[in-house]
């Protein structure tokens, strides 16, 4: 009983407040309707608290919809009403706290209702602006092929020239072929064979990538041997870049993705509408902010001391402390970071950039002072 009457008492507090209009009756006499209390010389009609009832969920008003919770639900709207009024009699409305939060429930509802409606009726959104927006933003809404691959790289060193690395790379890919039937096989012998350090401890495995032309990572002549590869499961010649003779097998292949304008108008117009609420609000606001001359002194705001508890500051650090360590469970060590930062810096000697289907981004040239972010 008592919630729902902290409840009713929430809904019907209100403030007497001067204004351009005069001072706001929080009991303005009512004679239409049946009177269903009266009180200091008002009376509070059914329309009244009808309209109160109304705005209650309809877990509330399923919990008193029954003869004996309905007469106690309406005893404690009019309770509610009458205890209001004692209240202001004793001067309840000069303690600023209750005013403040008075006004912060007002500009609320004012927000929620006036100047949403406001808002509301402002979106429209044309085509035109539509159109520009998919145009200016295409890239975003449009996939590129995409293929996954592994590889072994077999590099030209100074006891090795070109001939005999392109030898010994035609001979892995031999290998390659004649085992393509046993499930990790090409893995063993890029674990067997790759010089790329940073991909042969996955089997080789470079995930995901883009042509180079598309704004793919990979050096050209890689790229356009993945891409050249038809079947999932075919493996390459050995293919020549930079670094060295490739051998290539295709593990996986994502085809292009092209949204037309129909195809994501509807989600533009919701972007923009929400980009334009919140433009539209800050201009209703520097509006207001005009019509009733504001002025605001930072520097006396910003003197205001706002006191804490110890324990209540404690207790913030504790939790703070507490998130960060459930973070670092999650994070690399720094020696796992030193690690997987050489291999990227390896992988990126050979031409590879190290993104594939690796789930975690080494930052580098930063003085080893951040931590990877998972992805």
């Amino acid at each position: 009983m008592k919630k729902i009457f902290l409840f009713v008492c929430a809904v019907f507090v209100c403030v007497s407040c001067s204004c351009d209009k005069g001072n706001v009756n929080l009991y303005p006499e009512d004679n239409s309707g049946k009177t269903v209390a009266e009180f200091g010389g008002v009376k509070i009609s059914d329309k009244y608290v009808k309209t109160y009832v109304d705005s209650f969920n309809d877990y509330i008003k399923s919990r008193y919809n029954t003869p004996e919770r309905k007469e106690e639900l309406m005893s404690k709207i009019v309770e509610a009403e009458l205890v209001a009024m004692k209240a202001i009699k004793d001067g309840a409305l000069d303690d600023p706290l209750l005013l403040s939060q008075i006004k912060n429930t007002i500009a609320r509802y004012y927000s929620g209702t006036k100047l949403k409606t406001q808002i509301e009726e402002s979106l429209k959104i044309s085509e035109d602006e539509m159109k520009k927006y998919y145009e200016e933003k295409k890239d975003t809404f449009n996939t590129p092929e995409k293929v996954k691959a592994s590889h072994i790289l077999i590099k030209v060193t100074e006891g090795r020239d070109k001939e005999a690395a392109k030898k010994l790379a035609a001979k892995v890919a031999d290998e390659a072929r004649k085992a393509a039937k046993d499930m990790g096989s090409f893995a063993k012998l890029a674990e067997k064979y790759s010089e790329d350090e940073g991909s042969k401890k996955r089997g080789g495995d470079l995930g995901y990538f883009e042509r180079t032309e598309e704004g793919g990572k990979m050096v050209k002549e890689f790229s356009d041997g993945a891409f050249a590869l038809k079947e999932v499961g075919d493996i390459s010649d050995p293919v020549e870049s930079e670094y060295g003779f490739h051998v290539i097998k295709l593990t996986g292949r994502k085809e292009k993705i092209e949204r037309s304008f129909e195809d994501v108008k509807n989600s533009i117009e919701n972007t923009l509408k929400t980009e334009k609420r919140k433009t539209s609000f800050e201009d209703i606001v520097d509006g207001i902010k005009k019509e009733l001359g504001y002025k605001f002194n930072k520097e006396a705001a910003m003197a205001i001391e706002i006191s804490v508890s110890q324990s209540a500051k404690d207790a913030s650090d504790n939790f703070d402390k507490s998130q960060k360590l459930k973070l670092k469970d999650h994070l690399l060590s720094a020696d796992q970071i030193k690690k997987l930062k050489q291999q990227q810096q390896e992988m990126e000697k050979n031409g590879v950039k190290p993104e594939g289907n690796s789930n975690i981004k080494i930052q580098l040239n930063n003085n080893d002072k951040k931590v990877p972010d998972k992805q």
